[in-house]
């Protein structure tokens, strides 16, 4: 059985995303990350398939972390390459022009009743959840309207 936490590093499959995207180049995140947005976008009958909830979240989160406001997620990703620098996915500069692309993604898979929004265990699990996706669709919308 695997791990699923209420934050967007929380679990195995998150953890795993980020894994990947720490094998490419700081330069080349950004373009990886987009491409990920965008193939949630054009190709959301594969959810579950090609695709999961947590790691879209946990790529928005990246995205988010560059930008700000959203220091709670830089944080954590700065604790996960402080425990491992493998695990060190953060952007070399700030990425507004994905903000709305990630926000896109990210509301596909956690909006309201979002595949990642199914299947907590208490209502606390599932508030803390709706918490971390609130705080990371404000990062990333107040982003996306800036010129």
């Amino acid at each position: 059985m695997g791990t699923f936490g209420t934050g967007p590093f929380a679990s195995d499959g998150a953890m795993d995303f980020l894994e990947e995207l720490a094998e490419r180049s700081p330069e080349r995140r950004a373009a990886a990350l987009e491409h990920m947005f965008k193939f949630v976008k054009n190709k959301p009958e594969l959810l579950w398939r090609e695709f999961f909830p947590d790691e879209v979240v946990a790529g928005a989160a990246i995205v988010a972390a560059s930008l700000p406001g959203g220091e709670p997620f830089a944080e954590r990703l700065a604790e996960s390459a402080d425990d491992d620098v493998a695990l060190d996915v953060r952007l070399p500069m700030p990425a507004p022009e994905l903000a709305k692309a990630a926000l896109e993604a990210l509301l596909f898979v956690a909006g309201p009743e979002g595949p990642w929004h199914q299947g907590w265990t208490s209502e606390a699990d599932a508030h803390e959840a709706r918490n971390t996706i609130n705080t990371m669709s404000l990062v990333l919308g107040e982003a996306s309207q800036r010129p």
